[in-house]
């Protein structure tokens, strides 16, 4: 088994040292193959965030026609050899976390902006698939409206309009005909009444004892059917770290890793049972793919990956990439052999 790996090196300094890796592994040798350094953002002055910002790699696809890498605002696409064959970048690329790949298009979770996209290399076609503060599920999910356009004609990498941030969307995944979204970290607004009240005491001057855990939220994994409602699968309460990789296993269990407590939670496909959990080693539990039956490979840091069997809690298989304590995997995949390839 041929697995691609992408990390982000925490903390590292961009200029004077590599962000982040790719990682071309021989699961069965356990052996890495090849490894290069992820390509630098084309628009680093995009984010200023200190904690993980333009880093490293953020997702990996496999297909036909090459190798797609991710980063921060950029589509990387590279031979078997690591060669690299095209690259490129549109107004909406930003902040990317995690891709998938549909045979066609490459789905894109732009956590900058809070919205996936979808991308056709050949044609290099972008849309918006799915935008949680639109007028509708802006109010279903009672969260932000949406101040600018998310249709290429603004171009989020230059700051034409300010980045948003509210669900921190950052995985998703096709399931058949639906696409499985990962919503890590939802701060919703207070209620009319909260904010009223709040309105009043600060006209007052009534001190009041504020809430400074503004990382602190729910958690959602969605699944969106074409153009029919959004089925919120599996929802989470009480988060500091945003969730990672929710998605669905071949029976439809919800899979998904949950960073607060670095453990990977498996529920019921109504998302109302919790089936198993298992507390990883490591830090940053994050990148996530299904293999076969109850077995997924996941990432943890430093860099490692582990195949893990989600039903007996056996570890079945471990590889350490890296020493770095500040390189977490992020991206990750299994490739297929080339005929076999979407």
């Amino acid at each position: 088994m041929r697995v691609i790996a992408t990390t982000v090196v925490r903390e590292s300094i961009r200029g004077k040292q590599k962000t982040g890796y790719i990682y071309d592994i021989d699961w069965d040798a356990l052996k890495v193959q090849h490894s290069l350094a992820v390509p630098d953002p084309s628009y680093p002055e995009s984010d200023d965030n200190p904690r993980g910002g333009v880093r490293g790699g953020r997702g990996v696809a496999v297909t036909k026609d090459g190798i797609l890498v991710a980063n921060y605002d950029t589509v990387y696409t590279y031979d078997d050899e690591w060669n690299q064959l095209d690259s490129y970048s549109h107004p909406l690329f930003i902040g990317t976390h995690e891709v998938d790949w549909d045979g066609r298009h490459l789905y894109m979770a732009a956590t900058g902006i809070d919205v996936v996209l979808r991308y056709d290399p050949k044609s290099r076609s972008v849309e918006t698939v799915w935008d949680p503060h639109g007028p509708e599920l802006a109010e279903r999910f009672n969260i932000r409206r949406r101040p600018h356009a998310v249709d290429g004609t603004v171009d989020y990498r230059v700051r034409q309009a300010p980045i948003l941030d509210e669900c921190h969307i950052n995985g998703v995944t096709r399931s058949g005909d639906a696409t499985i979204i990962n919503c890590g970290l939802v701060r919703r607004r207070p209620s009319t009444a909260v904010r009223s009240i709040r309105k009043l005491r600060r006209r007052l001057g009534v001190e009041q004892k504020r809430d400074n855990r503004k990382n602190h939220g729910e958690s959602w994994v969605v699944r969106v059917n074409g153009t029919a409602a959004s089925d919120v699968l599996l929802q989470m309460a009480n988060h500091d770290f945003p969730t990672h990789n929710g998605q669905l296993l071949s029976d439809r269990r919800i899979v998904v890793n949950d960073s607060t407590n670095n453990t990977v939670r498996v529920f019921s496909p109504d998302g109302q049972t919790e089936l198993f959990q298992k507390q990883m080693p490591g830090t940053w539990l994050r990148g996530l793919e299904p293999v076969e039956g109850s077995r997924i490979l996941l990432g943890t840091a430093p860099a490692t990956v582990v195949l893990l069997d989600v039903e007996s809690g056996e570890t079945l298989g471990q590889l350490k990439l890296s020493d770095n304590p500040n390189e977490a995997i992020h991206g990750l995949t299994v490739c297929p052999d080339p005929g076999d390839r979407l």
